[in-house]
């Protein structure tokens, strides 16, 4: 009983000298974390973690080595765009102000001419459409100052001033040449038989007696090469001595060629954008016209002056010939 006695009043005596198990845990931590962190060296540059590999009680973050990725002290010199929602409401770059949205508002004018808007308040009122394509805009350059300007051109091939005068020096040399092909192809397939056998003289004519085209391959009837270099010499002469013109004068109007032996131009401007105007809308006819004539002439495999032969026989020869067809 005496030694049982003893026993518990030695009890608190021996745990008093006896170090407790976590405590020294505590301590031994403490003391190696103070010891790493002692031990690092300083680096010149921060520390990223984008993976999170550095533990929270590594010695690197305890340090305050760990530096974030994004910090919105980082300037941004551009605009982020997150079209998928990937950057949080709470994260740097929205809080900054840097996500800008894809689509901003609309400089651009809304042309409707479908009427598919209920709402007219969204269409452009003051955009002008074009009066030959009422559905798409008018070009900038075609305001309706010019003769024969209707505001045609969808492939904007007038895309600057420059452009737009080497187009009408264009236009006006295949209008005034269609108008004497649409001419000359039909008097060719009337004409050219009586002449030429008048004059003992190869016919030149296709079969059928259709012009030469290149569709009916008509231009390889010609007996000597010295047509064709002939040909391509004169056209070279003409537009080499236009271009010296050009470069030497100022001609605001490419079709002015100084021609007009019977004074037909016009003596006011009105009179003379009229006659401008009447020229072009002639020679784009003819452009249609003898175009036309190559590609009927192609497929029906006859003379275009046998197809349609009122408008260019008598009435008498076209009648009969109607009738026998």
């Amino acid at each position: 009983m005496k030694i049982s006695s003893l026993c518990l009043l030695s009890l608190p005596l021996t745990a008093a000298f006896v170090p407790q198990g976590n405590n020294v845990a505590v301590m031994n931590k403490n003391s190696l974390h103070a010891e790493a962190v002692s031990t690092l060296p300083s680096p010149s540059k921060p520390i990223f973690d984008p993976l999170g590999l550095y533990g929270e009680e590594a010695p690197e973050r305890l340090a305050g080595l760990i530096k974030p990725l994004e910090s919105s002290a980082v300037p941004y010199n551009k605009e982020v765009e997150d079209p998928l929602g990937l950057y949080s409401v709470t994260s740097p770059e929205r809080m900054d102000g840097v996500i800008k949205p894809l689509e901003t508002s609309y400089s651009k004018d809304v042309v409707d001419p479908l009427r598919l808007y209920q709402d007219t308040a969204q269409v452009s009122s003051e955009l002008l459409m074009s009066a030959s394509l009422p559905f798409l805009p008018r070009p900038a350059l075609l305001d309706g100052t010019l003769p024969g300007d209707r505001g045609f051109d969808p492939l904007n091939f007038a895309s600057d001033a420059s452009a737009l005068q080497w187009q009408r020096k264009a236009e006006i040399k295949h209008a005034r040449l269609a108008m004497l092909a649409a001419v000359g192809w039909p008097m060719a397939e009337l004409l050219h038989k009586d002449i030429a056998s008048a004059f003992d003289l190869p016919n030149l004519l296709a079969s059928g007696d259709r012009v030469p085209s290149v569709l009916n391959g008509g231009l390889a009837h010609a007996s000597s090469p010295v047509f064709w270099i002939a040909a391509i010499a004169v056209a070279g002469v003409i537009e080499i001595q236009e271009s010296v013109e050009a470069n030497d004068s100022c001609k605001l109007n490419p079709a002015d060629k100084g021609f007009d032996p019977i004074n037909l131009g016009g003596k006011t401007m009105k009179q003379k954008h009229f006659m401008h105007e009447a020229e072009l809308f002639n020679g784009r006819l003819g452009m249609l016209a003898i175009t036309g004539f190559a590609i009927q002439e192609w497929f029906l495999n006859s003379a275009v002056v046998d197809q349609i032969p009122i408008f260019f026989k008598p009435m008498n020869v076209a009648m009969e010939q109607l009738m026998n067809v």
